[in-house]
């Protein structure tokens, strides 16, 4: 990946690739922010008022700026994205349009679910504030799948015990099981669903590489799907030419979004772009059923949408609210973006979206999910790594010159372990003879079939590749260890050779008694030339934060005591309870597969035959 496309590609073109943004430095930027966030998208239009008390807090005094922690004095106390603006009188009203169902979002969930409702015989009228569809990735996790069983490949859910367990192991039970049960039961019918429809367009299929694991902890299948167009198939009347050829596990989801666009269309759904939800009126006093949501469309104009059965909430993350981060997500306060609003945001790491659904049922009566924090995507896909989602297995120092974890995991939980080390900062220092420690090198995207994406390196194009990045500035060489950490900036040189010393040690001995890790991934740091390289945790690392409104296995929003508020649903990245501590890539794709299609095309479906 690193060089047909690395995160370093991905952030081309975007301010997050420049960002080296300090603590102190967000948390400038949030306090000034602070009382005027109630409504990212308008300050003069939002639902039900409730009596307010308390002044909105701000998150410099709410955040201790060194643990990026809640002070406890603020837990209970509003934040001004809790206080919901007055409601504009009706006759500011241009228009009204009334469907069966109203989906809220133009991501891949909202159009999943329009398109599944539509198929059963529902009329629906998805609008969104963005000018078209969005997406970001495109690894879609499948169980039993028709590609699958064509390729011979054994996954069904009576095998996926381990699995799963590990998951919940990883999110310290606190994740909804239902949830998660509800996935694997009907995954192969919903994913089977989205693959009938992209071939029949002419898309194809591919799986990405399977995970071996030294200690079998994290093994998994070749289970996560791109969708790919390869351009020699040439012209197409459903996928956009920017979108064709593309690589499929950073992109794919685009085809799939041009899909449901124009499978909508044809059976007669309705799609407004550029309209900003602002709120949704329940009844009976903010007790009753939710029936409709005031927007502003392309015109500026306000007009609402009434659901005969529904208002589904697909709008996306929060992350690019940073009050909402301060209070439910703190721990990646430090590792955000600055940006302006950008709904149109696609591939954009450091903070994707202001939480304008979570906040809209917040104001009607809508209750939190019970994991604390709210999960965040983090990664780190840097360095010499070969094993598509892995660390870099390598020696891992910190700036004090010491080890601080079991190199040998996934990149999800590399990147919080490096995080939390002085300056977020991690030196990673191999030797020559590293290239053969691996007889091939995959990197993130690697597929099955090596048909789409990066492709698996050989032992000589992948030393090759470090001589690369020596060239460019990226890596540092040096004949001996102590030449190279002198090269390393910041890095405490003699600690870290008396940590390489030992190291070597337990290299020698096939066992590691300061983090056990597995023998086979103990390789010496002994023949030159050595390599070496920094890397700092920023906002290139954070994708995004998941969960957010307290949503039952029919995903339905609830109130504080879990009871559904009638005619209100949300899909996609909001879904609460569904990951907590941090989302791991353990089951790759697995966000793009259940709370992205299984989910939406189910709700969908029930909401249609209501």
């Amino acid at each position: 990946m690193r060089k047909e496309i690395s995160r370093r590609d991905f952030m081309k073109g975007t301010a997050a690739g420049a960002l080296g943004i300090a603590a102190a430095g967000v948390l400038g930027a949030c306090q000034k922010e602070a009382g005027e966030a109630g409504s990212t998208a308008a300050t003069t239009a939002v639902g039900t008022t409730a009596e307010v008390e308390t002044e909105p807090v701000s998150i410099a005094d709410a955040v201790d700026p060194e643990n990026f922690v809640m002070n406890a004095e603020y837990a209970s106390k509003k934040w001004s994205f809790e206080i919901p603006p007055e409601p504009v009188d009706e006759s500011q009203i241009k228009e009204t349009y009334e469907a069966d169902i109203i989906v809220i979002g133009g991501g891949c969930s909202g159009l999943c679910c329009a398109l599944s409702a539509i198929e059963n015989g529902a009329e629906v009228i998805l609008f969104a504030a963005s000018s078209g569809h969005v997406e970001r990735g495109g690894s879609n996790h499948g169980i039993n799948t028709k590609t699958q069983v064509e390729r011979g490949i054994d996954y069904k859910p009576e095998n996926m015990a381990h699995r799963i367990k590990q998951e919940f192991m990883a999110g310290s039970y606190f994740v909804d099981q239902n949830k998660w049960s509800k996935w694997i039961q009907n995954n192969t019918e919903s994913m089977n669903w989205l693959i009938n429809k992209m071939e029949s367009y002419g898309a194809e299929v591919t799986l990405e590489r399977e995970y071996s694991d030294s200690d079998k902890l994290f093994d998994f299948t070749a289970a996560s799907h791109n969708f790919i167009y390869p351009a020699d198939k040439g012209p197409s009347d459903v996928f956009a030419e920017e979108h064709m050829n593309s690589f499929g596990a950073a992109f794919g989801q685009a085809l799939v979004n041009d899909m449901y666009v124009k499978e909508i269309t044809d059976k007669g759904g309705t799609l407004h772009w550029n309209t900003v939800a602002q709120y949704l009126i329940r009844e009976d006093n903010n007790k009753g059923r939710v029936s409709s949501v005031v927007a502003i469309n392309a015109d500026g104009e306000y007009v609402k949408y009434v659901g005969r059965k529904g208002i589904v909430l697909a709008t996306g993350d929060f992350s690019q609210n940073k009050e909402m981060m301060a209070k439910y997500c703190p721990e990646a306060l430090d590792i955000l973006g600055d940006y302006d609003i950008n709904y149109d945001a696609k591939f954009q790491f450091g903070g994707l979206f202001p939480g304008d659904g979570h906040k809209m049922g917040l104001w009607v009566g809508a209750a939190w999910q019970k994991t604390f924090p709210n999960a965040a995507m983090v990664d780190n896909l840097n360095g010499p790594y070969s094993n598509c989602i892995s660390n870099v297995t390598t020696i891992n120092l910190n700036k004090e010159g010491k080890r601080f974890m079991n190199e040998d995991t996934l990149c999800s939980y590399s990147a919080w372990a490096t995080k939390n080390q002085t300056d977020k900062t991690v030196y990673y220092i191999w030797d020559t003879e590293y290239v053969n420690h691996y007889d091939r090198w995959y990197t993130f995207g690697c597929t099955r079939d090596d048909d789409n994406g990066p492709k698996g390196r050989s032992q000589e194009q992948e030393l090759a590749d470090w001589e690369e990045m020596v060239k460019n500035g990226v890596y540092v060489k040096a004949d001996t260890l102590e030449e190279l950490v002198g090269k390393l900036e910041g890095l405490d040189g003699e600690a870290a050779l008396e940590t390489i010393a030992k190291y070597n040690e337990y290299c020698d001995n096939g066992y590691d008694p300061d983090f056990m890790k597995n023998a086979a991934e103990l390789s010496p740091i002994k023949t030159g030339p050595f390599y070496g390289y920094k890397y700092v945790i920023s906002p290139a690392n954070f994708l995004c934060v998941t969960g957010g409104l307290r949503t039952n296995v029919n995903m339905q929003v609830c109130e504080e005591d879990d009871t559904p508020i009638e005619g209100l649903y949300n899909v996609g990245i909001m879904v609460g309870d569904m990951y907590a501590n941090c989302y791991n890539f353990a089951i790759c794709g697995h966000n793009l597969s259940a709370c992205c299609n299984t989910f939406p095309y189910m709700l969908g479906r029930d909401l249609a035959k209501m």
